[in-house]
């Protein structure tokens, strides 16, 4: 949403028949072409994708300007005065950015000697652009791949960047599949197993006409497209040369689809051919590929369920004369979280809210089911849904909440250990990650905090913010799962870009 400009500025009647009926019309047409022109960043970013429209704004601006400059003469003056006044704050601001990074860089060095946590290491702002998604780190290059919405002033589109790990240094960014402007990303990198290849899906809720593609690691290069009518918001599985992700459906206000319900795509990642697609209602959680090749993914909204398949091409499905589907298991609510595979169960989560919309009546479930019937071992109640990742360790499992908490889960029979709210009711929409010992809980706030907790008892070891002081963020769209990588752990933000953390050791 767009913030009002002239919201301050106290307008004078001016009672002069057609003029008067006149004079509120003309300020909403200047608070809009006010509005555009004080987003410089979105201005700019929009000019640089669609050249023209800077013409037809500069026009209408000119003529707004020019029509009304006798009846908002005093208004004007008051908003070159909150001009002057925004320069000033503006340099303020940049002075308070130099005294915070002092602080920081004092923190660090007070820090030195914990002997739990993190500190902050670098900053990649991401073309001021929200990211959603979790980073991916490549070891052998020691790179992190990251995506991230980004708005100019008419919708959202996405770019796809490499920063080098240590510094946060970019090495490459890409805008554009083949002559298309890349849509906005919710969807997160997957790397090959050499490491050599990204494949992402892209697209939001909304959007349609979206692709799978993959690119080059080292250059950031596109390699191949496939083409879909509707949204991947799910996040790809590979495993050997096959990628698989859900084509998930687009939705009116009533959940339903407008179009396809939405299909399963498996693709060989070498060529980028399409082996197979298989109809499932919604499959927008991120799917896993066992071992043996099997694929589970779940059913979102108008589906409830989770779906095992093979994972082999149609012909050799064909040959066998086999189905693709092995089993289909009913859930009380969509199952729109990503799947989690140990040893011989298949961990998932979902409920009656989304991302971005809570149910009036907030529920959900965590859900044990056996791999190879699809019989359900156990499922637990949780008071919101669950829609990020869920991670094991130890015979527990720990849960991400919409309703602001983290829950320790017993494997065994899904029965509540722990549960601990890390920012209030700020719902926790992304997955949560754990340290290599078990030790350390990694989980993130809508609001922007990430939260370190003892994984024994859930106690909140220590937070820190992730968006920018000046830009806290307007949607409450903080949803990065966590990436860790040695000492280094890596995630995005709404408003503050992408993060990297390092591990606090004792001094010797």
């Amino acid at each position: 949403m767009i913030n009002d400009p002239f919201a301050s500025i106290g307008v004078v009647p001016i009672f002069v028949n057609a003029g008067a009926a006149l004079v509120p019309t003309i300020i909403a047409s200047l608070t809009s072409v006010g509005a555009v022109l004080l987003k410089p960043k979105e201005l700019l970013a929009l000019f640089r994708r669609k050249p023209l429209i800077p013409v037809a704004v500069i026009l209408i601006a000119a003529g707004l300007c020019f029509g009304i400059a006798h009846l908002l003469a005093s208004p004007v003056q008051a908003a070159t005065s909150n001009n002057k006044k925004t320069t000033t704050d503006r340099t303020s601001v940049s002075r308070t950015d130099w005294t915070a990074l002092a602080l920081k860089l004092i923190r660090e060095k007070e820090n030195a000697g914990k002997t739990t946590g993190v500190v902050p290491v670098w900053e990649y702002p991401a073309d001021d652009g929200m990211v959603l998604s979790s980073p991916a780190f490549s070891a052998v290059a020691n790179h992190v791949f990251g995506t991230a919405a980004v708005r100019d002033v008419a919708s959202y589109y996405g770019i796809l960047y490499c920063v080098d790990a240590a510094t946060g240094k970019q090495i490459w960014k890409a805008e554009k599949a083949d002559t298309e402007d890349l849509k906005a990303f919710f969807s997160s990198p997957a790397l090959t197993a050499d490491q050599k290849s990204i494949v992402i899906g892209q697209g939001l809720h909304a959007d349609a006409d979206c692709s799978l593609l993959c690119f080059n690691a080292e250059s950031g290069q596109l390699r191949w497209k496939v083409k879909t009518p509707l949204h991947i918001e799910s996040s790809p599985a590979i495993r050997g040369d096959l990628v698989v992700v859900g084509a998930g459906a687009i939705e009116g206000e009533d959940h339903k689809p407008t179009t396809h319900p939405g299909y399963v795509l498996a693709v060989r990642i070498s060529d980028g051919k399409e082996l197979w697609r298989h109809d499932v209602a919604d499959p927008e959680s991120s799917p896993a590929i066992a071992e043996d090749g099997t694929v589970y993914i779940g059913s979102g909204f108008n589906g409830n369920a989770i779906v095992a398949m093979r994972s082999e091409s149609d012909e050799d499905l064909k040959a066998k004369n086999v189905q693709r589907q092995l089993w289909k298991t009913a859930a009380p609510y969509p199952i729109t979280g990503p799947v989690t595979i140990i040893d011989d169960l298949v961990i998932v989560g979902g409920g009656n809210g989304d991302i971005v919309y809570e149910d009036p009546n907030p529920a959900g479930v965590v859900m044990a089911l056996n791999r190879k019937d699809g019989s359900v071992k156990w499922q637990a109640k949780t008071d919101a849904a669950v829609l990020g990742a869920i991670v094991a360790k130890g015979g527990r499992l720990y849960c991400p909440v919409r309703n602001g908490q983290v829950i320790a889960l017993n494997l065994a029979d899904g029965q509540v250990i722990w549960r601990q709210s890390i920012s209030g009711k700020a719902p926790v929409l992304g997955g949560v990650a754990l340290s290599a010992d078990g030790g350390t809980l990694f989980a993130v706030s809508k609001d922007g905090y990430l939260a370190l907790l003892n994984a024994a008892d859930g106690k909140i070891l220590e937070r820190h913010p992730l968006n920018r002081k000046d830009k806290p963020g307007e949607k409450g769209l903080t949803l990065s799962t966590p990436t860790l990588a040695g000492d280094k752990l890596f995630l995005g933000s709404e408003t503050g870009g992408l993060h990297c953390f390092k591990a606090v050791t004792a001094a010797k």
